[in-house]
């Protein structure tokens, strides 16, 4: 067992040690993986390292001019977390910036900077993704968060921290995870199947794109050989509507 601590919302010492499962920490409400600060008499209490042992004030990962402090309720309540997108419910830090408030769980102040996709393939941990996640299809979370993304370097793979949260999560439920394994190392597993679904995809939009073409082609021979600019536009417009 690790070093422990105590805290004013258990009546037991907590320990660190690593679970043996994913959890849902106490203290922010999130699902959390590995390390964790767990009681030692064996209630079912658990805090991520970061609500644990909370930094009164840290540096926002991607600008040097923002300083985030922790709050352990109040303002920012609500709103949802820039990296994960997830909604704050206790633990947080808060900037100060008058502009922009950022609002971050203290573990996604956590998250490993980069993961291995593939062998030489890195993928780097960037404030939004650049292109459309692996997983979820999508470049954003939804339209006001945008969301933290592991990258390539090349800028053509990314998932969204979020993303990889499920990932972990279903291969648990899926007897997968095991806590005395690297947890984001799941990535290299599911990493193959997601650039299959996505070669699909873009082979499927290809396709479609080509008919497209294909139909506008046509209606223009067919208006040049019969001076009729309708019918055949009028035909492979009820046919390639449905796609």
């Amino acid at each position: 067992m690790g070093s422990g601590i105590s805290h004013a919302s258990h009546q037991h010492k907590l320990v660190l040690k690593n679970a043996n499962c994913p959890y849902y920490c106490w203290g922010c409400d999130q699902l959390g993986f590995g390390s964790t600060y767990v009681c030692r008499k064996g209630c079912n209490f658990y805090l991520h390292e970061q609500c644990g042992k909370p930094k009164p004030e840290i540096e926002y990962p991607f600008s040097q001019n923002c300083v985030l402090t922790f709050r352990d309720e109040g303002s920012g309540v609500g709103s949802q977390c820039d990296a994960c997108g997830k909604k704050i419910k206790r633990y947080h830090y808060r900037c100060l910036c008058k502009f922009q408030k950022r609002n971050l769980h203290p573990s996604c102040l956590g998250y490993e900077k980069t993961l291995e996709a593939a062998p030489g393939l890195t993928l780097h941990l960037k404030k939004a993704a650049a292109s459309k996640c692996l997983h979820c299809g999508t470049k954003d979370l939804w339209s006001k968060v945008r969301g933290w993304a592991y990258v390539s370097s090349c800028g053509s793979y990314s998932y969204h921290v979020s993303c990889v949260k499920e990932i972990i999560n279903k291969n648990w439920r899926d007897g997968f995870f095991t806590g005395n394994s690297d947890p984001f190392r799941t990535i290299k597993e599911q990493f193959p199947e997601d650039m299959d679904w996505m070669h699909q995809l873009d082979v499927a939009r290809t396709e479609r794109q080509t008919r497209r073409n294909a139909e506008v082609v046509l209606s223009a021979i067919f208006h040049v050989l019969t001076g009729n600019p309708f019918g055949l536009v009028g035909a492979a417009q009820s046919y390639f509507g449905n796609y």
